[in-house]
């Protein structure tokens, strides 16, 4: 069978797999599913950035309850989202952190037919199956922050989160933060198919109000393309659209804060997103059957 013929049942297996996963990890109780002392059950994947017996974060903890930051302390994240301030984040104080604005981000310097579609490459949908309780840390302007996946789909994010639209190139220590609100980030790399990434803006930018779309050179050769929501991403060598408007409607807006204001930081901010259906997404990829 060719993948246009069995894409839409693949992403059904897929996408119950993901469900299976999360309601495991949320201690869901399947009758076929061997028990076992902890919530995990057979869980072998990734929880959060540890396991439940580890630390929940690998970042360094800070204390915000005192000095600079007491004032923007938060007991639920270490520091509230969205109030801009210099002693932790404005949106332009030492964002150099967490990009140094090389062009080398958004640029190709590789050969570009490594980057192009290949049809017997199949699409691949990641689950991080995420605890209900999982509580993503903010950190300040004075903190790095690191993952161990190199297409994150959840973590510690920055304080302020991006407008949504597309960028000339947007750290993933923005973009977690608006996966957390519901949004989905599209990724491509530079050296792809320039047709395959306008028909990729195009569906993502004719599905949903709240989303960001970003260069991303993290992405290998064969699958040059993911979308990515809150504990789900798609990576794909070649866009069908099938296949990214039935990941757009299943998977966008499950996050665990439904926020559709706009963000406070725009560094890189090329096309600010326009409302579909309206700006809640209350009608997910209206124009698409």
């Amino acid at each position: 069978m060719t993948t246009r013929l069995n894409t839409h049942l693949l992403y059904l297996i897929l996408s119950l797999l993901c469900s299976l996963e999360w309601e495991i990890a949320n201690g869901f109780e399947w009758p076929f599913l061997k028990k076992t002392d902890g919530p995990a059950r057979n869980w072998q994947g990734k929880w959060f950035p540890q396991s439940p017996d580890k630390a929940v974060d690998d970042n360094p903890l800070v204390d915000y309850s005192g000095g600079a930051h007491h004032d923007l302390s938060n007991p639920k994240h270490g520091i509230n989202m969205g109030i801009p301030s210099p002693h932790c984040d404005d949106g332009k104080v030492n964002i150099t952190l967490d990009w140094d604005n090389s062009p080398i981000n958004y640029t190709c310097y590789e050969n570009k037919r490594a980057y192009l579609p290949n049809l017997n490459v199949h699409p691949i949908i990641h689950c991080d199956p995420i605890p209900k309780a999982y509580v993503a840390p903010h950190r300040c302007m004075d903190t790095p922050i690191f993952y161990e996946d190199s297409i994150p789909t959840y973590g510690t994010h920055r304080p302020l989160w991006p407008k949504y639209g597309e960028y000339l190139f947007l750290p993933k220590q923005r973009w977690i933060h608006n996966l957390e609100h519901g949004a989905v980030v599209m990724l491509y790399h530079p050296c792809a198919n320039g047709l395959e990434i306008q028909l990729l803006k195009k569906l993502v930018k004719g599905c949903l109000y709240r989303h960001a779309i970003t260069p991303y050179t993290l992405l290998p050769p064969e699958r040059p393309f993911a979308l990515v929501a809150w504990g789900n991403r798609l990576e794909m060598s070649k866009v069908v659209p099938k296949l990214v408007i039935n990941f757009i409607r299943n998977m966008a807006l499950k996050a665990p804060e439904q926020k559709s204001e706009d963000g406070q930081f725009d560094f890189g901010l090329i096309e600010h997103s326009k409302v579909v259906s309206d700006q809640d997404d209350n009608n997910l990829c209206p124009n698409f059957k």
